[in-house]
């Protein structure tokens, strides 16, 4: 088992370099409290640190928010719901300071675990990036950037999960996971185990 002291720690080291990406970024950007499109896809991919510590977020919810919780897995499971975040409640997570390393990166421009580079899905509804995003190229147009008299150039972050999980910080406080899968899955196992 983890230390979740030590993947605490972790956070609090990385997450100020993260957020001066999104600072840098900000030009660019649409996120903000309420939007919550990106939480609509349970199948993103947690760790099992990961999931572990969004599991010490349920743990501090209030017994009918827990309650909830277990009710909106149990509709996915049984294909009632969209396999939307089950923490997620009014458009605002109910379990923010826990939640998962994609949570905390989406919306940036990335490079993924296979070294691609990868843009935020919310592009194509108008959101972060799209004002100078050029859905026939699939590409950036400095045209628009310079007509938006945007100063910061868009730039893609070496952000993936197992970057991050990579780092000698990460093996140095003990936090390499050893497995990864959809939310959803650890989800179905977190349910069959609280009921």
């Amino acid at each position: 088992m983890y230390n979740l002291e030590n993947y605490e720690t972790f956070l609090d080291i990385i997450m100020p370099s993260i957020d001066r990406k999104f600072e840098n970024q900000k030009e660019y950007l649409s996120c903000a409290k309420g939007c919550a499109l990106c939480c609509k896809n349970a199948s993103m991919p947690f760790s099992d640190i990961e999931f572990n510590y969004l599991k010490d977020g349920f743990n501090t919810l209030s017994d009918e928010k827990k309650s909830q919780v277990l009710s909106k897995i149990k509709d996915m499971i049984e294909g009632k719901t969209e396999q939307a975040c089950p923490f997620l409640f009014d458009e605002v997570c109910s379990v923010y300071k826990y939640r998962g390393l994609i949570c905390r990166m989406f919306g940036l421009l990335m490079i993924n675990e296979s070294d691609e580079y990868t843009i935020p899905f919310c592009i194509h509804d108008g959101l972060n990036y799209s004002q100078i995003y050029d859905e026939e190229t699939g590409s950036f147009s400095a045209e628009k950037k310079a007509a938006l008299g945007i100063e910061a150039d868009p730039v893609f972050y070496q952000l993936s999960r197992s970057h991050i999980f990579s780092l000698q910080l990460a093996k140095d406080l003990d936090i390499i996971p050893s497995e990864s899968k959809p939310l959803i899955e650890w989800l179905k196992e977190f349910y069959n185990e609280a009921v």
